[in-house]
């Protein structure tokens, strides 16, 4: 496929160019030289959901929910100075990152100063207006990438090879470790690590031209030492060997009787202990399985499967903890999502609704809140059956209530 990817067409660029300088505190060349590289992060991130299901359905989610702020980007675009508020499109930027690349803003500013010699806020900033400007772009001009998951692989897999182009060659190995992409890129490593713009190119003679005497010698001296490598490993006396083997300690009968009864009670042990901390539990025509006896998934599976509990309930799901500076989980817990949702797709009359109070902002309460919507679509649960709100109590509650059953 002949397709280039870009985050805001050349001319637009242009536009904004030394407003963007401006705005970061950069010369106009830096911020130049940064265009590409921020379209490469953005590309790495986008391919890293051809693999992750659950991340494309939050990215969907998040294109078909959320409002992206048109009018101030399409101000930030403008050829003349017009007035945006850059807090909006930074917003739906962040928005957007802690889909495509959750908990690597960090790692990636960290290199690109130390390669590029641009400040890791400038560089964070630029890329987080980035992200919020693909994500206007995603929803107005490519939505159509989005239709299903083999479309958007189809899509963006066409593209992979335009994180070659638009990401500097010494810096293509150190974005591709932080955003995990080898297994979609298929770096060479070797080569990257090899790699030098002042490489010259071999002459036109071939490769027999240009190896020289010192070559030659290295050879030959690598030849002889792995020669007398060989010749002492196949021919070398055992002597010592057997002695090493004769005076070997002899482990006493009752000593290994007493490591086994101890092993012996090891497994006793472990297996007393998961059976006080854990309970099985299964939905209708499913396979039984186990969580902690204090899990909210204990408390929804007694109201869901309890025909004459017909009153709303709330559940506090003391698992889900967030992290207090990303806002995202701290802890994996994808056995309450797949529970949850497998749960509540056998209960379809039952409707759930989030309350999260993060101690913040109403603001981060609602991210939070997504977070975990996000998750739980990714399982397979309709979105239209979920609703977020804030709360006044603290962390996470499921609100769940019942549809009265017709006579």
């Amino acid at each position: 496929m002949n397709q280039s990817f870009y985050v805001i067409s050349g001319e637009e660029k242009s536009v904004i160019l030394n407003r963007l300088s401006d705005y970061l505190n950069e010369p106009v060349e830096k911020v130049e030289e940064l265009y590409p590289v921020w379209e490469a992060i953005i590309l790495g991130g986008l391919l890293k959901l051809v693999r992750n299901r659950i991340r494309f359905n939050a990215l969907y989610n998040f294109i078909l929910q959320k409002s992206a702020p048109i009018a101030d980007i399409e101000a930030f675009l403008a050829e003349t100075d017009q007035k945006y508020d850059e807090d909006a499109i930074l917003r739906y930027g962040e928005g957007m990152m802690g889909i495509l690349i959750p908990d690597k803003k960090s790692a990636i500013a960290m290199l690109l100063s130390r390669e590029m010699g641009a400040k890791s806020s400038a560089i964070l900033k630029g890329l987080t207006l980035f992200f919020g400007l693909y994500g206007f772009r995603l929803k107005q001009e490519e939505y159509a990438a989005l239709k299903d998951w083999k479309a958007y692989g189809d899509y963006y897999l066409g593209l992979k090879q335009q994180f070659y182009v638009l990401c500097p060659a010494r810096i293509q190995l150190g974005v591709s470790e932080i955003l995990l992409l080898s297994d979609i890129l298929r770096v060479d490593t070797g080569a990257l690590l090899t790699y030098s713009d002042e490489q010259e190119p071999l002459s036109e003679g071939g490769l027999m031209q240009n190896l020289t005497v010192n070559t030659f010698v290295y050879m030959l001296i690598i030849l002889v030492l792995g020669g007398g490598v060989i010749w002492y490993t196949a021919f070398r006396s055992t002597e010592a060997e057997e002695t090493i083997a004769e005076t070997e300690e002899i482990i006493p009968i009752d000593s290994l009787s007493k490591l086994n009864d101890s092993l012996t009670r090891a497994v006793l042990d472990s297996t007393k202990l998961r059976a006080d901390s854990l309970t099985s539990l299964i939905w209708p025509k499913g396979t039984s399985f186990d969580v902690p006896k204090t899990s909210v998934i204990v408390g929804l599976h007694q109201y869901l499967s309890d025909s004459t509990q017909m009153e709303p309930i709330e559940l506090a799901a003391n698992e889900l903890i967030f992290d207090a500076q990303t806002d995202l989980l701290d802890k994996p817990v994808d056995y309450v999502f797949k529970r949850m949702a497998e749960g509540l797709n056998r209960y379809k009359e039952t409707s759930l609704k989030i309350l999260v109070n993060s101690g913040k902002d109403e603001r981060t309460s609602l991210k939070r809140g997504f977070v975990i919507k996000n998750r739980l679509v990714g399982e397979g649960l309709s979105p239209a059956r979920i609703e977020v709100k804030t709360s006044d109590g603290n962390g996470v509650i499921f609100a769940l209530s019942k549809k009265p059953l017709l006579k």
